[in-house]
């Protein structure tokens, strides 16, 4: 979190909200306290922080943000709404990371790279935000270089973003990165072909996304209803 937290031990408080079976009323309770554009900043954080710490809940936990947004119970955050608040800290945060060598490579729910794709195609799914650098981050692995090492990882992130939430790339909502799905599906063959992508639980998710090459988007949102809960990268253990 940051030095200047929202009110007193809100790292803590949102965390145990957070942790609930159902997080929505424990954490209005706390936006009611603290209705202020600093408490939906830390809000936003911890809701990170949690589908970090168990990236089996993200779906339930994006979802449990658009609840809050929709509740009528929410409170007044002018000049904006909840809804402008949380969709402006997520577009801060999607892809903005700098890697360096503290980033976790292996293939799984905490790799760097691939956390941030999760939380990436949670936002696009569930409509919480939408950027440019979300959309540049699918591009940049559908035309990954076949020969640099960083390539799998760019890829498998792709994937995992496509999986979530692919049908709005062949949208008007995709702006400029807008493309047909059967062109998606070329590049990810083209991935697939040249061997990018080596581990063999990141093979089963391209091998996935290659269904696309069928032309049917419809399979798109079918695998993509509940990806991070039956397929999480096949992590070995729960995904």
């Amino acid at each position: 979190m940051y030095e200047e937290e929202a009110f007193p031990n809100s790292d803590h408080l949102y965390q145990q909200a957070f942790a609930a079976v159902d997080p929505v009323l424990p954490l209005l309770q706390l936006l009611q306290q603290h209705p202020t554009y600093l408490a939906v900043r830390d809000l936003v954080i911890s809701y990170i922080e949690a589908v970090e710490e168990d990236p089996f809940r993200g779906q339930s936990l994006a979802s449990t943000l658009v609840r809050l947004c929709d509740s009528s119970d929410t409170p007044t955050f002018a000049p904006d709404t909840l809804s402008s608040y949380i969709n402006r800290e997520l577009a801060d945060q999607h892809f903005k990371v700098l890697y360096g060598d503290n980033e976790v490579k292996e293939y799984g729910p905490k790799n760097t790279y691939l956390l941030d794709s999760l939380l990436s195609g949670l936002s696009l799914k569930h409509r919480l935000t939408a950027t440019s650098d979300q959309f540049a981050a699918i591009d940049t692995g559908l035309d990954a270089p076949h020969s640099s090492k960083e390539s799998e990882v760019l890829v498998v992130g792709t994937c995992i973003q496509l999986l979530l939430h692919g049908s709005v790339i062949v949208t008007e909502f995709a702006g400029s990165y807008r493309k047909k799905a059967e062109a998606v599906a070329t590049k990810l063959k083209a991935q697939q072909v040249a061997g990018t992508v080596k581990d063999p639980h990141a093979i089963q998710v391209l091998k996935v996304c290659d269904l696309l090459q069928k032309g049917n988007r419809l399979i798109w949102c079918i695998i993509a209803y509940d990806f991070t809960c039956r397929k999480w990268l096949q992590a070995g253990k729960r995904p």
